[in-house]
């Protein structure tokens, strides 16, 4: 059955007890369910066959009684909770209006003495405080579910019976104080996320063919179409500099710190910033499909990615909550009987009072919010600096890490060969040879011949023109230069051209028998020299393997090139354990070996080879590239800068993000056991433990958000 996902935006959804709303709406409908509290929002897959995303949202407003409204994938979440929106929010008008009444009612009685209107301004503030908390508490009622909102209801109603008007009053107040004040805490969270998804451009200057422009909605620029880029301006869309130099920022991307130089012929990306000069693009893909729309998409469903400890959390709060309020009822039964039945008073309105105290620290709150906005913050940070995370799972796998694999080429190494020696015969000189190797490389299209032509200019060499070129795949070719013909090419193209002296032929022969691949250059009066291209370590990779060490990770190589080539990059960059040779199912056995012997194994590679290794991994890290979008579909991790450096950052920084969650959880437990101890021996009021929630909920999500600064991890 083919199913369609759509993400719907629900006003209010920031705490399990929304959650069980939503999902007691929509169980008849056979639907996949993922909720990101810190957004709010959840992300639906359906039958389209059975609904539509309108249908979903009727459901949710018929049944669970919360507004929602679909997200327009490609485009950016509007910014929400401004000033004006917070203040005609009823939450916030009803909490402000409970502590005005409460504050009135405590100088009535403490100061005034007037505990008759004291009464009253505490009634007042149990319903301004009151009536959105009990409209979700019959709604939870209606659907048979026990959550926070019946839990306070309740504790509210029993104050009351016991005439507890200030307590009553109290807990009101401080109940709304605390779903806004962690409402304003998460839309700090939101706002990080939204840095990410508000970069994608919404308008394009369209070039028409007569050369004018007019500027029109960036989403209706089609392939092929010219689009105008002024100095200071967004790119509009993915496509290729047809005019025009400049630098561009593609930090928002990349993370790279400093603008890339970009003229006719080199590819931009849609969100990136053009520099001090003007470019005309033209578009290679609407940017529906444009990298920027992907990473937005990808940064969107990360949040829903929930972590193993998250799930693990969730759990324990479905159990926490019922037995929390089984040893309410206890307490408030269990005493009394026990008094009755040796003759003393049952003294029901104490046990009562502390039973509506056990109750409402049976709220989960604390511990179910402890984990996603810890998530959502580090995800949101590090798409900041350039790195895609794919949610809570591939967090918390990279940072237990113990094992790193690295494909070899195109991660340790660059991935294109370079000139790392030449040799000239007796009597030349190695500019004349690396002159006329670069004239015939620039001819044709060969990965070696490019690269020796790069290497000469790069040397500020003069490459002379060559003439009648001609290619022998395989084997080389020849060209003339200066009127001289030419012959570059391996060993077997000399001595097949008649061209391989004795002596000249021993000297290559040991050229071939080093790293990477020798290239002879010959003329009709004898041999010029050779030149030996191999693909060399990545500048950075020494340092980041060496930073992995120090956090007690492993490195290990797999590679399907010979093992004399892998031992000299692996001496190069530091790793000594490396598998060679190796065919693609042989690296994911190799990964199944290394995560059974050393414990949890990660893979590095490019993100399109090395497809069952990077699948059979715990998590998958791709150097994708701005270019390299592919990437962002096969890696759960991807460092969109093409480089290594940011590695162990990552690591540190998921670390310090499971650091937080296991601060975050350990003091909502420790809170809750303390305040339930308190309360079942009758030293905990209703306000020190609607306080204390409040606290712990809060304290938490401070504590997550601080990941939000991370610069280390």
């Amino acid at each position: 059955m083919e199913r369609t996902r759509c993400r719907i935006k629900v006003k209010g959804l920031d705490c399990s007890a929304e959650v069980g709303a939503i999902q007691a709406a929509l169980k008849d409908e056979e639907v996949g369910l993922e909720f990101d509290l810190a957004q709010g929002t959840v992300a639906v897959s359906y039958d389209p066959a059975r609904l539509g995303p309108q249908a979903i949202i009727d459901l949710i407003a018929q049944k669970a009684r919360l507004e929602a409204e679909t997200i327009d994938a490609p485009k950016a979440e509007t910014p929400s909770n401004t000033w004006r929106e917070r203040f005609a929010d009823r939450r916030l008008v009803g909490t402000i209006a409970s502590g005005i009444a409460l504050a009135i009612g405590v100088l009535c009685e403490s100061v005034f003495r007037q505990e008759g209107l004291a009464r009253g301004f505490y009634l007042l503030a149990v319903v301004a405080g009151g009536i959105e908390l009990a409209t979700k508490a019959v709604r939870s009622g209606a659907q048979r579910r026990l959550d926070i909102h019946v839990l306070m209801t309740l504790a509210i109603l029993g104050a009351l019976v016991l005439k507890q008007w200030d307590e009553a009053a109290t807990v009101a107040f401080l109940f709304g104080l605390s779903e806004t004040l962690e409402s304003f805490s998460l839309e700090r969270a939101r706002r990080a996320v939204r840095a990410v998804l508000e970069i994608a451009p919404e308008t394009a200057e369209l070039i028409n063919g007569d050369g004018s422009s007019r500027v029109v909605d960036a989403r209706t620029v089609v392939v092929g179409g010219r689009v105008r880029v002024r100095a200071g301006q967004r790119v509009p869309v993915d496509g290729i500099v047809v005019a025009g130099r400049s630098g561009v920022d593609q930090k928002m991307l990349t993370g790279e710190s400093i603008p890339v130089d970009r003229g006719v012929g080199d590819e931009v990306f849609a969100g990136t910033v053009n520099g001090e000069g003007a470019l005309e693009v033209e578009a290679s893909r609407p940017l529906g499909n444009a990298l920027i729309s992907r990473i937005i998409e990808q940064v969107r469903d990360a949040r829903t990615g929930r972590a193993p400890i998250e799930r693990t959390i969730e759990r324990f709060a479905g159990r926490y909550t019922p037995a929390v309020v089984a040893l309410a009822v206890a307490v408030l039964i269990a005493p009394p009987v026990l008094n009755i039945l040796t003759s003393r008073p049952p003294e029901w309105s104490a046990w009562l009072m502390r039973a509506l105290v056990v109750l409402v620290t049976a709220c989960p709150c604390a511990l179910v919010i402890a984990t996603p906005v810890a998530v959502v913050s580090a995800v949101a940070a590090a798409a900041r600096r350039g790195v895609l995370i794919k949610g809570g799972r591939s967090l918390e796998e990279i940072g237990r890490l113990r094992v790193l694999a690295f494909d070899k080429t195109g991660t340790l190494t660059r991935g294109e060969p370079d000139v790392v020696e030449v040799v000239p015969t007796v009597g030349r000189q190695e500019a004349e040879l690396l002159r006329i190797a670069a004239a015939l490389g620039d001819q044709g299209g060969h990965v070696l011949g490019r690269a020796i032509a790069r290497h000469a200019r790069t040397e500020r060499l003069e490459v002379p023109a060559a003439d009648g070129y001609q290619a022998v795949p395989g084997l080389g070719a020849s060209a003339t230069v200066d009127d001289i013909r030419y012959h570059m090419g391996n060993h077997r193209f000399l001595d097949e051209s008649g061209l391989c002296a004795p002596e000249f032929h021993d000297s290559l022969g040991q050229a071939e028998g080093r790293i990477g691949t020798a290239v002879a250059l010959t003329a009709a009066s004898g041999p010029l020299g050779w030149i030996r291209l191999a693909d060399r370590a990545r500048p950075e990779a020494a340092r980041v393997i060496g930073e992995l060490r120090d956090l007690g990770i492993q490195s290990v190589i797999l590679t399907g090139d010979n093992a004399s080539t892998a031992a000299a990059i692996g001496r190069e960059v530091g790793i000594v354990d490396l598998r060679a040779g190796l065919l693609p199912m042989d690296k994911a056995n190799a990964i199944a070996d290394l995560d059974a012997r050393l414990g949890p194994t990660g893979m590095v590679g490019d993100g399109v080879n090395d497809a069952p290794a990077l699948a059979a991994a715990r998590v998958s890290v791709a150097l994708g590239g701005v270019s390299s979008g592919a990437a962002l579909e096969t890696a759960d991790i991807v460092l969109m800068s093409d480089d290594l450096s940011p590695l162990p950052w990552v690591v540190r920084h998921a670390r310090s993000a499971l650091r937080r969650i296991r601060e975050n959880i350990a003091f909502a437990v420790i809170v809750k056991a303390a305040v339930l101890c308190l309360a079942v021996v009758g030293l905990a009021s209703l306000r020190l433990a609607i306080a204390a929630d409040v606290g712990a909920s809060l304290i938490v999500t401070a504590n997550s958000l601080r990941l939000l600064r991370s610069k280390a991890g």
